[in-house]
């Protein structure tokens, strides 16, 4: 039972599911309600398993020793030698080859080019620039943005316009969702010498006006997706209404920059976004 737990957060199993489930969302929003196929959905739940489940092993492996100094992260295998460095490798090596296998044989090629750039980004870029450079978040919200657009692209074949603009709502969205977190814990992070927030310099007024504008981002997103595609009014405006919440969720944490409003926001958040992809689902298929 604890080599289970143990696995668990290796691979962040909870992530994991959060992000088979973005892809998943991707891959319905794609097929419009049509032709829905066992195999794309066998090849995007365990290849999306696999290949995110590698990915978080490789960065536990690259950031064992920083792991071991911030208490939210200290009781992970590696720190705690519960499991070793080549175990562990094992194990990144055995997901990848697997992930990479459920999207060739289940899906397409195009699927595979993406979910292997995405965990090359996230493994090799990402990671090891966390500590080098707040810009780290941007290149590490190219991977966090793909899974939606992996999922719709393992239906379709394409990388056409709404692929794209699946692509771009989740990538904006993570800045106020990500930056809120490097808020929460930035005592830990910058223990570890990670520079997480905007301008790498801890809680600042302005790290939280600029996390406050990044939440705007999506407005102009949700008003190209209603000019461009046909989305039913009522639907268009359930997502407005949650997009302005989550945007006045970031504007008091700029009022009132602290961990309380951090939290809260980081909380809006979580409840956004896969809301408003169910509605997009909902849309499509209605």
């Amino acid at each position: 039972m604890h080599r289970i737990k143990d696995f668990g957060k290796l691979i962040k199993f909870r992530v994991n599911i959060i992000v088979v489930f973005s892809s998943l969302l991707g891959y319905f929003i794609g097929s419009q309600g049509e032709n829905i196929q066992l195999m794309h959905i066998i090849g995007l739940s365990f290849g999306g398993f696999f290949t995110t489940g590698a990915a978080h092993a490789i960065n536990q492996i690259l950031e064992r020793k920083y792991d071991a100094i911030m208490s939210r992260t200290k009781d992970r295998p590696l720190p705690t030698n519960r499991m070793s460095v080549k175990e562990v490798t094992v194990y990144a090596t055995l997901m990848a080859i697997l992930g990479t296998l459920f999207f060739l044989i289940f899906t397409n090629r195009e699927t595979v080019i993406l979910s292997v750039l995405s965990l090359l980004v996230y493994s090799f870029i990402y990671t090891p620039l966390k500590r080098i450079n707040s810009i780290a978040v941007i290149i590490g919200a190219i991977p966090g943005a793909l899974p939606p657009a992996i999922g719709y692209v393992a239906y379709t074949g394409v990388v056409d316009q709404l692929a794209i603009f699946l692509f771009l709502l989740q990538f904006f969205w993570q800045f106020p969702h990500f930056w809120s977190i490097a808020w929460i814990w930035d005592e830990e992070y910058s223990k570890a010498g990670y520079k997480l927030l905007p301008l790498g310099k801890g809680k600042t007024y302005t790290n939280a006006f600029i996390t406050f504008l990044s939440s705007l981002t999506l407005i102009p997103l949700i008003i190209y997706l209603y000019i461009n595609y046909d989305i039913n009014i009522i639907y268009f405006i359930a997502i407005v209404i949650l997009t302005l919440l989550f945007n006045y969720k970031a504007y008091l944490f700029f009022k009132k920059p602290d961990t309380v409003e951090a939290k809260k926001m980081m909380v809006q958040s979580v409840i956004y976004l896969p809301i408003v992809q169910i509605i997009f689902v909902l849309a499509f298929w209605l």
